[in-house]
């Protein structure tokens, strides 16, 4: 039987208050990788916040239930990661990392593990050595680096995520990517809808037909010890005929309802990667912890208006 990740409760809720329950912190900006699809806000800027900035920031937020760690690349910055991490333990708040992996080792990963670390979230979308390269705009041998340490995560009892993203690139494949993932030890994969990122003029992404062809692929072969979590399809999975079961989660959104994104010259974003604008900077007077309740007026607009671009991209047209 699978169970629930305990760091994803917020998007299995239905929530009718919007009040700041998640913090997406970026670290840093710089990043050792460039991926084609990048959603990271300013990347290499060299803005970034140390451990004891964002300790501060969260110890003033009383109703804060998680904090998710990204960049750039987090591991960077890891001993900050390492003490933010202890820190929201401590204190009984979920942690995630998203890396990249590529600067992971064993003494790496046990320490974030006996740090409390809740999930540690790598990006996986390929695999194979070439295409991964070419992709991230790597050197191949990065890929068996990958694989060696995402191995490393599960067997020291790090729950790992491994995110795939659904667009033309991957579309094809979705099945193999997924039988990999479970080969490499891992039983929760995350499928993210690609959206288009107006930013870079990224634009590949699933056609309609692709998504639903692929969602139900996966759900069809998922083994029994596994879990399945589906991002930015939750506006229109039912439209679709796509629905939840054991073990199969379409996500809600809660970014901008219940989650903001922090960048590290103290600019706050609704999203990062649905909805890059800028709401308030809390160096420039911007309380997070009254955000919800002063509303700025582009907070106070996505509220009301509630717009998703990956049912835009989907439904272009229609």
């Amino acid at each position: 039987m699978t169970a629930k990740n305990r760091y994803k409760s917020l998007e299995l809720e239905t929530h009718d208050v919007v009040e700041l329950e998640g913090l997406e912190v970026g670290v840093t900006s710089s990043c050792n990788f460039k991926c084609d699809y990048c959603c990271a806000y300013n990347r290499d800027d060299g803005q970034c916040m140390d451990a004891q900035e964002v300790i501060r920031i969260i110890s003033e937020l009383p109703r804060l239930k998680r904090v998710r760690l990204s960049g750039g690349e987090v591991t960077l910055k890891f001993q900050d990661c390492l003490e933010i991490v202890t820190y929201c333990a401590a204190h009984g708040i979920d942690t995630q990392l998203n890396t990249n992996a590529s600067l992971l080792t064993e003494e790496r990963i046990h320490a974030l593990r006996n740090a409390g670390l809740s999930n540690i979230h790598i990006s996986f979308n390929y695999t194979d050595a070439e295409a991964y390269s070419t992709y991230y705009r790597v050197h191949p041998r990065m890929y068996e680096r990958l694989e060696r340490n995402i191995r490393l995560c599960t067997e020291a009892g790090l729950e790992t995520v491994l995110e795939t993203l659904l667009f033309e690139g991957t579309q094809s494949n979705m099945l193999a990517i997924s039988e990999k993932v479970y080969d490499l030890g891992v039983r929760i994969h995350e499928i993210q809808n690609s959206i288009v990122m107006p930013h870079s003029k990224w634009s590949k992404i699933a056609s309609k037909e692709s998504l639903i062809r692929s969602v139900n692929e996966l759900i069809k072969h998922k083994k029994d010890d596994t879990t399945l979590y589906f991002t930015c399809m939750d506006r229109f999975a039912d439209q679709l005929g796509l629905h939840e079961q054991p073990g199969v989660y379409f996500s809600n959104c809660v970014d901008g309802t219940k989650q903001l994104h922090l960048h590290g010259n103290g600019d706050i974003l609704i999203c990062e990667l649905c909805h890059p604008v800028v709401i308030g900077n809390i160096y420039q007077g911007t309380s997070l912890n009254e955000i919800y309740a002063k509303q700025p007026p582009a907070l106070a607009d996505f509220l009301e208006k509630r717009p998703c671009p990956a049912y835009d991209a989907l439904f272009a047209g229609e």
